[in-house]
């Protein structure tokens, strides 16, 4: 992933005229825009009666719900976009990893005599015959994410679309990899009605020659950047240009679009019998309109989730308990219900603009295990609210279902 001086060109690419839908007072502009004199009640978390606890230079103060370490790092020059993307990388079962060993020969037989050959799924490692990996564009734990240089041939696929090609890492055993794919999904992929989320993904392919060769890789659908970088980008440019921060997303029907849109592909995944182990903003795509998120936000990365084991403090306390006590990957229950408390702490960041427990020991289960959760503002409307915490309920059949949750959102959308 492109290193950043300031904000890179492919952030100033995306940039939003903030102006054209925010209104602000030139004469608080200095101040948080939670804990200004334009709201009587509902400050960030650090306000005194009367007074804001942020900085006047537009900075938020750590007290702030607010303030985000990582981007105060990226502010500052102490860290660079690679280094805090990887802060919310997806972890793996170890001993997952421990096998994927580097069989170049293995893997192609295994993609010519098995893959291409599947009697339900071959179609979809035989629909595309061609490819040119381009510039890379975006890294995961698993995967690195390149352009694709010059339009490959689809067969049966009449759309024009630009592509990326999501290019597993060397060393990664085809085999291994297949274990990852619901077959629910694959299933899905295989179909020409397949519906979102399932509709990105265009095919798989074994790359034969060039630097990528004996790599296999997913073709996608490009789109303008996931949601993290967009909050990202959105939080860096607010402070630098406006001297200002807050929320990620000024309007709130924005916010509940969002949402809306995740929860319902998470009720299409959940259908079809897949748990997708890792929601997050960073694998929710941002669609194509420059404005706003949407339309086409929608949920990624649940063609590889049998193995992984989530992200960091995104994971619901149960899935923390099973890591603490050493349970490997291969034998971890995760339900639905641990994906529904992974989608609250993803509304956590659409709404603060931060990650879960930043700067907090990575190690350290016991701040979830013990029942504490990040700080939501104040003055957020109190069914979106209730609606997260209701998320983030420690016992894990007191969490709502997909289905409800699109409801409430539908519901809170359309109102």
């Amino acid at each position: 992933m492109e290193s950043t001086e300031g904000i890179g060109e492919k952030w100033k690419q995306i940039d939003l005229d903030l102006d054209d839908y925010t209104n602000y007072n030139d004469e608080i502009k200095q101040l948080c825009d939670r804990c200004s004199g334009v709201r009587s009640t509902g400050p960030c978390s650090g306000k005194e009666k009367g007074k804001c606890c942020c900085n006047p230079n537009g900075l938020p103060s750590p007290l702030c719900v607010y303030y985000s370490p990582r981007i105060m790092g990226l502010l500052n020059g102490e860290k660079t976009e690679f280094d805090t993307a990887r802060e919310h990388w997806t972890a793996l079962d170890p001993e997952g990893e421990a096998e994927a060993e580097k069989i170049a020969d293995e893997n192609r037989k295994y993609f010519d005599e098995v893959l291409a050959k599947h009697p339900e799924w071959g179609a979809f490692f035989t629909r595309i015959q061609h490819l040119e990996v381009g510039d890379k564009i975006g890294e995961g734990a698993q995967a690195e994410i390149f352009a694709i240089s010059s339009s490959p041939r689809i067969v049966d696929v009449r759309e024009e679309v630009e592509l990326v090609a999501k290019v597993w890492k060397a060393g990664v055993s085809l085999k291994h990899l297949e274990r990852q794919w619901p077959p629910q999904v694959m299933s899905q992929l295989s179909q020409e009605t397949k519906e979102y989320p399932f509709t990105n993904i265009y095919g798989g392919i074994f790359i034969r020659e060039g630097e990528f060769k004996n790599r296999f890789a997913f073709v996608m659908k490009r789109y303008v950047c996931d949601l993290r970088t967009y909050i990202d980008q959105h939080q860096m440019l607010e402070m630098l240009h406006k001297k200002n921060h807050g929320p990620p997303l000024k309007h709130i029907q924005a916010v509940y679009e969002v949402m809306l849109e995740v929860a319902i592909d998470l009720e299409i995944l959940h259908e079809a019998g897949v748990v997708h182990r890792d929601i997050k903003a960073s694998n929710v795509l941002k669609g194509d309109d420059e404005t706003y998120l949407s339309p086409g936000s929608f949920l990624i990365d649940y063609e590889c989730s049998v193995g992984v084991v989530g992200t960091r403090f995104w994971r619901a306390p149960e899935i923390l308990e099973q890591l603490q006590k050493g349970v490997c990957g291969c034998d971890m229950v995760f339900t639905k219900k641990a994906d529904i408390y992974s989608f609250g702490m993803m509304c956590y960041e659409v709404v603060t603009g931060c990650i879960p427990f930043e700067g907090h020991p990575h190690n350290d289960y016991s701040i979830v295990i013990s029942g504490e959760r990040p700080p939501l503002p104040d003055d957020m409307n109190s069914e979106l609210r209730s609606m997260i915490v209701e998320c983030w309920h420690q016992e894990p059949l007191s969490r709502p279902n997909a289905s409800t949750l699109r409801e409430k959102l539908y519901t809170l959308y359309g109102g």
